[in-house]
């Protein structure tokens, strides 16, 4: 996905692994943890330290942008000014990345967690402009979704086997076992939605 002459942002950089992922040296990295930010400046030049929902860069400047588990950090008003800030920045042709967990029962374990955003969000203030938006006004309209995947976790009953004695015990793992065995259930914890802004 990433070629050699594309200029690509990583939004929320933290200690650097999708720019280790993409091994390119003049990738552009944006985190606000100063820390952070002192470390990656060491491997890569193009570091910035910034609060979103600003982003220090001109309209239509990268080929690829990605942001991972950094949407659920802000408040509907910063998470909108932040897709703006995004679809500014992207090119005609160019990808917006977005990774970002759904709710699900340990969502709320991060006390930095605000909100979680679902991906018809994202794919409604950037792209489809049929989908009325009735508090904000469309964003772009000018991306469209190429891909969208889910992360999911297998669920488990809460059985506590360790405070249960004998044959309820005994009954307990039989039923952990078949269910493990025979029946499977899964819940969506995440997904990554990919869109393309338009070439007029």
């Amino acid at each position: 996905m990433v070629k050699p002459e594309d200029k690509v942002l990583d939004i929320g950089a933290g200690e650097g692994g999708f720019a280790n992922y993409c091994q390119k040296k003049d990738i552009f990295l944006f985190d606000g943890n100063p820390e952070s930010v002192a470390v990656l400046k060491e491997k890569y030049k193009n570091t910035f330290y910034g609060k979103l929902p600003i982003l220090p860069f001109e309209k239509d400047f990268f080929d690829l942008i990605h942001m991972s588990h950094v949407i659920e950090h802000l408040a509907p008003e910063d998470a909108y000014k932040t897709l703006e800030e995004i679809g500014r920045c992207c090119k005609p042709g160019g990808k917006i990345v977005i990774s970002t967990p759904l709710f699900w029962d340990g969502f709320y374990d991060d006390l930095s967690h605000i909100k979680p955003y679902n991906p018809l969000v994202i794919e409604k203030y950037l792209g489809d402009t049929k989908k009325k938006n009735l508090t904000r006004t469309d964003i772009s309209g000018h991306f469209k979704k190429i891909r969208l995947e889910y992360r999911y976790r297998e669920d488990f009953p809460e059985w506590e086997l360790y405070k249960s004695k004998g044959v309820i015990k005994f009954l307990l793992k039989s039923l952990t076992f078949l269910r493990r065995k025979f029946y499977k259930k899964y819940s969506k914890t995440g997904y990554t939605i990919v869109l393309e802004k338009e070439i007029p």
